[in-house]
């Protein structure tokens, strides 16, 4: 085979793959596993270059749409085009770093281009990544199945460069090792793959809640809700509640108390307030607001609310997960979206809490929590379940149970491999959509 048909075959082979795990289905997920082959066997860099910024800027078409949240629709539409662009770029430089002509070296060079993709600085943009498939290859495996995906590449690209007799024996151990292990959970019984008994999720449409009013409807749902199901945890969506603060608890007391009474935690979404900000913004906004126009809103509808009250200052807010009721506890969002939410510039940004604690006791179940954009990058997971282990290295087994939060993509109650990757649920693109439970 040509150089030049074989460079061909791996960009269109990556292209293909990343438009395949672009669509959030398992198939595609599993389909991305080989992403690594395909880029790195022609053995150039100049082929991997290609491959690999073919396989990016497929997989992540979805966030020139996506950033139009965040950016604005008055900004022009080559802003988000540039940074799906360069995104795709700056990931597959390990995977052009790794390239080399000497096949036995990808032992060593393929598993540390991953890495460098999944640990951060690369990791707070780390999506599509293959490790992502490691759940759904190889159930109930754990860290053996994680190993697996992340060796693999660079295992079969090196059997290349022995000789022949050498290249069966490690077919002969390769291929049997990934068959067992993807087929022996299935045969022998996966796992219970229920939710923890007396945990829902609750999905909710209520558009925009930072819409004035908008967020009492969000509130008042949250709480009728609640007081409905007679579940033990019930979670919300991210971001559901705006802002809350000292008044917004307040006006929250008679639910709060009613949760207490009966044992019932309610986990949702929320904004807070940056701690150590003054209020000089809010009180400047004050003064703009035209309350007699507000007034005559409330009793007309033909003048619009929002209009009467002005557009305020973006007040500094922290992305994050509140527990409250029976249990009290606050979770902060440890990746927010870059440039969308983490302006390291900017008085309003979601700061970036790389070593937070990734996991937390609810309800006497140890939950590891993904906010909106963490559930689809490898790191956050990664850093949750290592945690959870050097805490319980005395014991013989353990599981974290993961909680996804997010406002962008709906998502669904599944149970993935506790310590491989979890696989994440299909996006239908719709705000205001869907916690999940993915223990």
């Amino acid at each position: 085979m040509s150089t030049r048909l074989r460079e061909r075959l791996a960009v269109g082979s990556c292209v293909v793959m990343g438009l395949a795990i672009s669509t959030g289905h398992p198939i595609g997920m599993v389909a991305a596993t080989g992403m690594p082959f395909a880029c790195l066997t022609p053995g150039t860099k100049r082929a991997a270059s290609k491959a690999a910024v073919g396989y990016y800027l497929a997989a992540l078409w979805p966030m020139v749409i996506g950033l139009e949240r965040y950016v604005g629709r008055s900004t022009p539409f080559l802003t988000p085009v540039a940074i799906w662009v360069l995104g795709g770029v700056v990931l597959s430089i390990p995977w052009v770093l790794a390239a080399t002509a000497d096949r036995l070296q990808y032992v060593w060079r393929a598993p540390l281009a991953l890495a460098a993709t999944v640990i951060p600085p690369l990791g707070i943009i780390g999506l599509a990544s293959p490790l992502t498939a490691a759940g759904f290859l190889y159930p109930g495996t754990g860290w053996i199945g994680l190993a697996t995906v992340a060796l693999m590449p660079g295992i079969i690209l090196g059997a290349h460069a022995l000789p022949i007799r050498q290249r069966r024996i490690a077919w002969c151990v390769v291929i049997p090792l990934c068959v067992g292990l993807a087929t022996g959970p299935r045969v022998l019984g996966s796992r219970n793959t229920e939710p923890p008994r007396g945990w829902v999720a609750v999905n909710t449409h209520f558009g925009d809640v930072s819409q004035p009013f908008q967020d009492f409807v969000a509130a008042q749902f949250i709480q009728d809700t609640a007081a409905k199901i007679p579940a033990r945890v019930v979670i919300f969506p991210e971001s559901v509640v705006p802002r809350w603060s000292e008044a917004t608890e307040a006006f929250w007391l008679q639910s709060l108390g009613r949760c207490r009474a009966h044992g019932q935690i309610l986990a949702f979404g929320a904004g807070l307030p940056r701690p150590g900000q003054d209020n000089i913004a809010t009180l400047r906004d004050l003064g703009r607001y035209d309350f007699a126009a507000a007034i005559d809103a409330l009793k007309s509808r033909d003048i619009p609310v929002h209009s009467a009250l002005g557009t305020p200052t973006p007040e500094p807010i922290d992305n994050a997960l509140v527990l409250a009721g029976a249990e009290s506890a606050t979770y902060y969002q440890r990746l927010p979206v870059p440039i969308g939410m983490w302006q390291p510039l900017s008085r309003t940004s979601v700061p970036l809490r790389l070593s937070a604690p990734g996991v937390l006791e609810i309800d006497r179940q140890r939950a590891a929590v993904l906010i909106c954009y963490e559930q689809m990058l490898t790191f956050p997971m990664l850093s949750s379940m290592l945690r959870e282990l050097s805490g319980r290295l005395r014991t013989s087994a353990w599981q974290v149970r993961f909680v996804c939060c997010c406002g962008a993509f709906s998502a669904r109650i599944r149970r993935a491999d506790p310590c491989g990757i979890p696989g994440r649920s299909r996006s239908d693109r719709t705000t205001g959509e869907a916690p999940s439970l993915v223990s």
